[in-house]
């Protein structure tokens, strides 16, 4: 029976996760949907996608579909003891789980074998997320509508027909949902800007597979060299290994029983370059009492030399493990004899199976030792011992890599090792290794093909003069989240997506200007009658001699804070006859008397430039004592 259910972990780091929903999982009943259905699917998608990797190295995990019905994903939630059961999470669908480590290049492999999936199969809507949540979009960001934040779009985009969509629309089943997207793809499809950015990511498969590859040379113990001739995919466990060891575990290689060093041949290797690179960086060089025998580093031979005892001792610790393993599973299965024993191995998952059963109402409130109940429970076991081997097939990777190993060598043969035999001279050369470093200008090269030219752009910024800064903010578009500068984002203007933005606060830039050239020039509004219309209770008087009081004072304060403008415009303008513009006078002024602090003009302009204006219009007398230092 195929492994229809995964256990739900904490999401790890550099994992990629597909759900890929075909069409008769959400337009029948998903009751109806059985595993061989879905079985039968996934035959197709392999029979589509395998010429395209047929020899491709997979850094980690191999890309492998398994079947999801609703039934087997509920019992799974019960073991669990979860109660989430919304048909987000029950709609019978295909899944695959790839584990990518280091070489990110097998995540978007994995994402273009996806899209050409969704594109050959009509109706085929699938999901990918990994430990970043949606990773699509983070690669889009910089074309992205303004709407579309991580909470807006989390667990909301899916791939149809080789196009990104992104539902909007709430309070709509999953099914449905699933439904729109496929029979109504304009309303969630992403812009044509979103869809290129992701085709150019991708559009470099197949092509970069067999770009991606290294051939080289390698010393290897003919046992060694003959697996991984007849399995070349087991290079990638056993450097792996090697590279993530320590001196504990290292310690198997001392005897390398399982592959000694007395008989070896030269033979050629091929990897992925990012494997290759991680063996050359790795310093184990293995135990010089093994009997390595490794030429000088100035020998030809050195590296071919190294890399074989690497790749070794990365086998011979797989086959140790393996063994390990093993031994500790025959013992396991010896001493648990009967069911109990089975049932105190999986106490945890039992107990919160029980729980819901429970809650479900299974066992109908019947009395602890009654027979009808002890009868249920017994029903209950069963089916929990029958279903619970399930998850014992669930395997670390490592584990499943170190049987891989061993069962190739325990299938060789003395026979296949002579066959393989062959002769140095009839080897092929190896490529050259020269990209493993990479100069500063070729890295500034690289950077500037995927982001642009980052210092032509802060050249642009800085030519532009403080006015300019300031009606180039002015003359942007405010939402509830602030300001957002359509030179750096993208606004959509499918007229469908933004009718849910129609109640958009909308910034005058006009008024905004006006009041903030009240403000920066200290004019209090209104004229010497604004107040002569107000309420007595608005001006705190009781009689009409106290209103005309509170006119008088301010007309006077009008009048001399007027003429402490001038006096001080006066001065400024004769210390810096550069400053010909009232807008840069004003905002100076406003700078220096705000004396470092928060304040409208320096919001605008920035905290650290706003400090630096103000030590530099003020006297080392004047600063105050905070920013003195």
């Amino acid at each position: 029976m195929a492994n229809t259910t995964v256990m739900h972990k904490a999401k790890e780091e550099d994992i990629l996760e597909c759900f890929l929903y075909p069409k008769f999982c959400y337009t029948t009943d998903p009751d109806a949907v059985t595993e061989a259905t879905l079985i039968e699917e996934i035959a197709k998608y392999n029979a589509e996608i395998a010429p395209l990797i047929v020899d491709h190295i997979w850094h980690c995990d191999s890309l492998n579909f398994r079947p999801r019905i609703k039934q087997a994903m509920l019992l799974n939630r019960i073991l669990e003891g979860s109660a989430v059961e919304e048909d987000y999470h029950t709609l019978p669908h295909i899944y695959a789980s790839l584990r990518f480590d280091e070489d990110i290049g097998d995540e978007w492999l994995t994402v273009f074998l996806i899209f050409r999936l969704t594109k050959v199969f009509n109706g085929l809507i699938a999901r990918v997320v990994d430990s970043d949540g949606e990773f699509l979009l983070i690669e889009a960001a910089n074309v992205l509508p303004l709407w579309a934040s991580p909470e807006t779009c989390q667990d909301r985009v899916f791939i149809h027909n080789g196009d990104i969509h992104v539902i909007r629309e709430r309070g709509t089943s999953f099914p449905n949902l699933l439904n729109n997207i496929n029979g109504k793809p304009y309303i969630s499809k992403m812009s044509e800007k979103v869809q290129l950015v992701l085709q150019k990511r991708i559009g470099i498969y197949p092509d970069e597979i067999q770009k991606r590859k290294h051939k080289t040379r390698a010393f290897l113990p003919e046992k060694a060299a003959s697996i991984l001739r007849l399995e070349p995919r087991l290079i990638a466990p056993a450097i792996r290994t090697i590279c993530h060891s320590d001196p504990l575990e290292r310690r198997v290689c001392r005897a390398m029983r399982y592959f000694p060093p007395e008989q070896r041949t030269m033979v050629n290797l091929k990897m992925t370059k990012c494997l290759y690179a991680m063996a050359t960086y790795c310093r184990y060089t293995g135990d010089p009492r093994t009997g390595w025998n490794i030429p000088p580093a100035t020998c030809s031979k050195y590296n071919a030399h190294v890399l074989g005892v690497k790749v070794a001792c990365g086998l011979e610790m797989l086959v140790a493990r393996a063994n390990e393993e093993r031994r500790k599973c025959t013992k396991e299965k010896s001493d648990v004899s009967d069911d109990t024993e089975k049932l105190k191995l999986n106490e945890p998952a039992f107990n919160a199976y029980l729980a819901r059963l429970e809650a479900s109402g299974y066992f109908r409130d019947l009395l602890e030792g009654s027979q009808e109940r002890d009868k249920l429970l017994s029903t209950a076991k069963e089916y929990f011992l029958k279903h619970a081997t399930l998850f014992d097939n669930l395997t670390n990777l490592h584990e499943s890599d170190a049987q891989k190993v061993l069962e190739a060598w325990e299938n060789i043969q003395t026979n296949d090792i002579e066959m393989h035999a062959q002769d140095e001279t009839t080897l092929s050369p190896a490529d050259s290794d020269s990209w493993l470093n990479i100069d500063p200008a070729q890295l500034e090269t690289y950077l500037n093909q995927q982001w642009g030219n980052i210092k032509d752009k802060k050249l642009d910024q800085e030519s532009l003069s403080l006015r300019e800064k300031v009606q180039s903010f002015l003359n942007q578009t405010s939402t509830v989240d602030g300001v957002h500068f359509l030179g750096e984002q993208s606004v959509e203007n499918d007229v469908m997506q933004d009718a849910e933005d129609s109640t958009r606060i909308e910034f005058d830039a006009d008024a905004f200007d006006s009041a903030l050239r009240g403000i920066l020039d200290l004019v209090v509004p209104g004229g010497e009658g604004e107040f002569e219309g107000s309420s007595e209770g608005s001006l705190g008087g009781d009689d009409e001699d106290k209103g005309g009081d509170m006119d008088k004072y301010m007309r006077l304060l009008d009048s001399q804070v007027q003429s402490q403008l001038i006096k001080e415009e006066n001065t400024v303008t004769a210390e810096d006859n550069n400053v010909a513009d009232p807008v840069e006078a004003s905002l100076q002024e406003s700078i220096e008397a705000e004396a470092g602090g928060s304040g409208p003009a320096g919001n605008i302009i920035g905290g650290p430039v706003r400090r630096l204006m103000h030590l530099q219009l003020q006297s080392p007398t004047t600063v105050p004592p905070d920013l003195q230092s």
